[in-house]
């Protein structure tokens, strides 16, 4: 999280006439002490996956703010905008994003979720956050318009990265996150999850070492890597996500007869949750439908795919 210093103090009737200050009851018109915070979701995306960012800002009093909005240095439209607790912003593809948010109540707050798509290229998106009076876009590049901008000063960019075995960013429409599926040696492992829900983070990683996940229990052969899920930053859904380890036929053992449906049956998914605690899926998926930790292990032309249903994230990888 990324938080800001208060805005810079001055006279309350210079406040008053520059930013537009109303005393709470019978409080004095003090200058209002206010912060903002940007949550990057998630801290690192695929290049040109979405970036998403969660802005809260704060306002402590003691006096109120009459006219507050959030505007942002890129002049790019948003891609999604999340309905603000209070007031309205500008839809995604109506041009850069402004939000009214109205007045901030001493002790009340305003948050917000927005999301940029990152360009195709370089190693880092920030669209540089900025609360002011006005609703201009950057009217005062140097903060110095008589306290009345806000702009978080730790700018910790969102990172881009183009690695093969890490796919996704902040999901908008619930659409398949893969990283890379040409196969071969030096990448035996392709990665995939669906999230549950609309407009949450969801990131896939494998080629990961063999000790990036404690797992005492796994006492069969590991197929493939280890691959790492986030969905919405770590939480745990009601709703299944879906999972699929797509494995390089020529990287698994003897063990492994794609052409025996016997011996698939015998291919389960290990899961390894966040708290260390470990779930073995070998309930093979119902005709009807999944069910939570049931698995399905499938040939596709010289290739294993594995694919379960969970709703937690953590490390899984698929075991003989």
């Amino acid at each position: 999280m990324r938080v800001s210093t208060m805005g810079r103090l001055l006279a309350a009737t210079a406040l008053t006439c520059s930013f537009g200050l109303a005393a709470a009851g019978g409080a004095s018109a003090a200058t209002p002490r206010w912060s903002m915070s940007v949550t990057d979701l998630p801290g690192v995306v695929h290049n040109g996956s979405n970036a998403g960012y969660r802005v809260t800002i704060s306002n402590a009093g003691p006096s109120n703010i009459s006219t507050l909005f959030l505007v942002t240095k890129t002049q790019d439209s948003p891609t999604y905008v999340s309905t603000p607790t209070q007031g309205t912003c500008t839809a995604p593809g109506a041009g850069p994003l402004v939000c009214t948010f109205g007045a901030l109540n001493a002790g009340a707050s305003v948050t917000v979720t927005v999301a940029y798509a990152t360009p195709a290229s370089g190693t880092s998106f920030d669209p540089v956050f900025q609360a002011n009076s006005n609703g201009a876009t950057f009217s005062d590049g140097k903060g110095t318009s008589h306290g009345d901008t806000l702009q978080d000063p730790n700018e910790t960019p969102t990172g881009l990265t183009t690695s093969k075995n890490f796919a996704g960013g902040f999901s908008i429409d619930r659409s398949p996150v893969s990283d890379d599926t040409a196969l071969g040696r030096t990448n035996p492992q392709s990665t995939s999850l669906v999230p549950p829900q609309p407009a949450v983070v969801a990131t896939v990683e494998d080629g990961l070492a063999d000790s990036a996940f404690a797992c005492a229990s796994c006492t069969g052969t590991l197929l493939g890597e280890w691959s790492r899920l986030n969905v919405n930053n770590d939480q745990q859904f009601g709703d299944l996500i879906k999972v699929s380890l797509l494995i390089y036929g020529k990287s698994l053992p003897k063990s492994v007869d794609l052409t025996s449906q016997a011996s698939l049956d015998q291919v389960v998914l290990v899961h390894v949750l966040k708290d260390g605690s470990v779930v073995t899926m070998s309930d093979r998926c119902p005709v009807s439908g999944p069910t939570l930790n049931c698995v399905t292990a499938t040939a596709q032309g010289s290739n294993l795919l594995i694919t379960g249903y969970t709703d937690q994230n953590g490390g899984v990888r698929g075991m003989r």
